[in-house]
């Protein structure tokens, strides 16, 4: 198949016209950097944590930053509470910590790693009271505070059950949850379980101390998450699942329960630390505000998607036209046909010519190669036109080349998410890092197919692969943030259906497939909350006939109950735009009226191109309801939201300085 389709012949004024156009172009390109190869614009960039500043007096919770935990997974401790939505957040430096620092909040979250007895002093001194104090595998210093006796070395990663002995877990099922790494063996000294493992060996449990309470948790649970998220480091770089080419999915070979993957296990644990910290707060101050996941109070989002592979403008229309007719946006991840730098550069003076007036139509053809005018028309339209980087030669070889490939077809600049061909991955977070040298900020790269997700009988499991449907920023195997935002692909075409014919699908129907997909939307929205990521090649399009109507008939459908279901369908791009106004909304100041129960709280709120985020407060605070939840640009109209069995009033906050007030009574 030729590139571009034959044109009438062109009459000689233009002909001449055309080859004075050809020559003009030809010219400045012989003096440009069309055949320079660019290096990567950004050394490697670290995700920032929250501010190791314990002197800001609306800090409600502080997460403690130990040195002698190794690993030190603080900061990711804060992406946790972040991601729940919490606001009022600060990580201190354990020398620094003092009295004063204390004294302005109301929890304290300590992780692993040896005390001096300065800090010991200070943390009984902080919980006797009133304070809340977390402790994640804590120093054994402090056992008697959390009421347990530790009685011997940590075990292997086991299963944690909830009990549902404690009014802030009712919303929780007894489903037993993986966790991973080791686990710290304890026995009961006057404190009362929350969880246990499978032996019934109590695994998280709650005291009351003097005036105060103290929660104590057997394991890392920041680490647990992302190794619920992001696999097994120990199994990096090795091929686990029998497909071609070493992807994300080997990590979690051997490494998720398939017989839990319909539940994300991740999401649960975090919502059961946020569940706990809201109860325990009710006894001794004001409630903790904090931020819904989604847009003007979606109780889920589905993230569009498509990779495209050498597509024309008409195959890649069939997929944004489905997405507009449901009042979405998608992202559209494009690798042009290969050619050498010469054909590169006749492509771009074509599509150059094609926009004259004289002999545009002719020149452009019935059925085009993206042109970046056309492009620009996507982007205008609310759409994200990405990269789609092969990297069989090498992850930063790879990324370079396609990256300097995208730029020179004009279709720059490059936007921030993506996705690497045949979703091939390099260590643990080796592809996050590479890309963060781009400025890309969000991957898409952990993806439900394949082997690892069939069992042994040979049936096949959905869900949630990487134990999340929440977008959260990797961390490295040292504790460290990172900058890009993981944002799993759980509804997968080339998984349902035999798009590309690889023998690792399951064979479905678009209909069957359409089943699946189905059923995952409606338990987000009844149960698990998730940014569900959506994958819809643009390839059968292009190959037409059967497997273009089974995967339309797919695409529709989905679409449709997704929007039916109050979902937004939203680009890559869009989603990661919400997520990162959401992130930088402050608390500038907090007051608590203890007599009234009036809480006051004024926040800046930047502006969020996507929708409102919704701030929440639980309509019961201890004993107490919730009377009144206004702002000052917003006086009425709090909606109802339930999470994990608790239920809040949610307010839509409108850009700039906000003033809020809720009142208990």
């Amino acid at each position: 198949m030729t590139e571009f389709p034959r044109v009438a012949a062109l009459s000689r004024r233009e002909f001449l016209f055309t080859a004075a156009h050809t020559t003009l172009a030809g010219l400045l390109l012989a003096y440009g950097m069309a055949g320079q190869q660019l290096a990567a614009p950004f050394a490697e960039v670290s995700g920032l944590a929250l501010p190791e500043d314990g002197a800001g007096a609306q800090a409600q919770v502080l997460i403690l930053n130990n040195p002698a935990a190794q690993p030190n997974f603080s900061a990711y401790l804060g992406e946790i509470l972040r991601t729940e939505g919490f606001l009022s957040l600060r990580r201190l430096p354990l020398a620094a910590l003092d009295g004063q620092a204390l004294a302005r909040v109301q929890v304290v979250l300590l992780g692993a790693g040896r005390l001096h007895t300065s800090a010991l002093t200070l943390l009984r001194e902080f919980v006797a009271g009133g304070g809340v104090l977390v402790g994640f595998q804590a120093d054994a210093q402090l056992d008697d505070l959390f009421g347990i006796h530790h009685v011997g070395t940590t075990l292997p990663g086991d299963y944690l059950r909830v009990l549902a002995n404690h009014p802030a877990l009712a919303g929780f099922a007894s489903t037993p949850l993986q966790v991973h790494g080791p686990c710290s063996r304890f026995d009961l000294n006057g404190a009362t379980p929350l969880a246990t493992n499978l032996a019934g060996a109590p695994l998280v449990a709650w005291q009351r101390f003097d005036a105060g309470q103290t929660l104590y948790w057997g394991y890392d649970l920041a680490r647990c998450v992302a190794l619920l998220r992001q696999g097994n480091p120990d199994r990096a770089g090795q091929e686990r699942d029998g497909m071609d080419g070493i992807r994300a999915a080997d990590l979690f070979v051997d490494w998720i329960d398939l017989e839990r993957i319909a539940v994300p296990q991740a999401d649960q644990q975090q919502r059961m630390l946020a569940a706990l910290l809201e109860d325990l707060v009710a006894a001794t101050g004001p409630p903790l505000p904090r931020l819904w996941y989604f847009p003007a109070g979606a109780p889920s989002v589905l993230v569009a998607t498509g990779d495209a592979h050498g597509s024309r403008v008409s195959h890649i229309e069939q997929l944004v036209g489905a997405v507009e007719q449901q009042q979405g946006t998608v992202s559209i991840y494009y690798t042009p046909p290969p050619v050498d730098l010469l054909g590169r550069e006749r492509r771009r003076s074509r599509w150059a010519l094609s926009e004259l007036p004289a002999v545009g139509s002719r020149l452009r053809g019935a059925d085009p190669l993206p042109a970046p005018s056309q492009v620009a028309a996507w982007r205008a339209r609310g759409h994200e036109f990405g990269m789609h980087p092969y990297v069989e030669a090498g992850l930063a070889v790879g990324y370079n080349a396609y990256w300097n490939d995208f730029l020179k077809h004009g279709y720059g600049p490059l936007p921030p998410t993506v996705r690497t061909h045949r979703i091939l991955w390099h260590g643990w977070v080796e592809n996050a890092r590479i890309q963060a040298q781009y400025g890309l900020r969000m991957n898409l790269d952990h993806y439900h197919s394949g082997p690892v997700v069939r069992r042994a009988d040979g049936t096949w499991v959905y869900g949630y692969l990487s134990g999340t449907g929440l977008p959260m920023r990797f961390v490295n195997e040292d504790g460290a943030l990172m900058s890009v935002y993981q944002q799993p692909t759980h509804l997968v075409d080339e998984h349902l259906m035999p798009v590309f014919d690889t023998g690792f699908e399951v064979g479905l129907s678009g209909r069957e497939a359409t089943t699946v997909t189905l059923e995952q939307i409606a338990a987000s929205v009844q149960h698990y909350p998730a940014a569900l990521g959506l994958q819809c090649h643009v390839d059968p399009f292009s190959k037409g006939g059967e497997i273009a109507a089974t995967v339309a008939t797919w695409l529709a459908a989905t679409l449709a109950f997704a929007a039916s279901q109050g979902l937004p369908i939203l680009s890559a791009e869009r989603w990661l735009a919400f997520v990162e106004a959401r992130v930088a909304i402050q608390c500038l100041r907090q007051t608590w009226d203890a007599t009234g129960q009036r809480l006051t709280i004024e926040l800046d709120v930047p502006t969020n191109p996507v929708g409102p985020p919704m701030l929440m407060l639980p309509l019961r605070h201890g004993i107490r309801e919730l009377r009144q939840f206004t702002t000052a640009t917003q006086p009425a109209g709090e909606r109802r939201i339930r999470l994990a069995g608790r239920d809040y009033a949610a307010i839509a906050l409108a850009a700039g300085r906000q003033n809020v007030t809720a009142v208990y009574g």
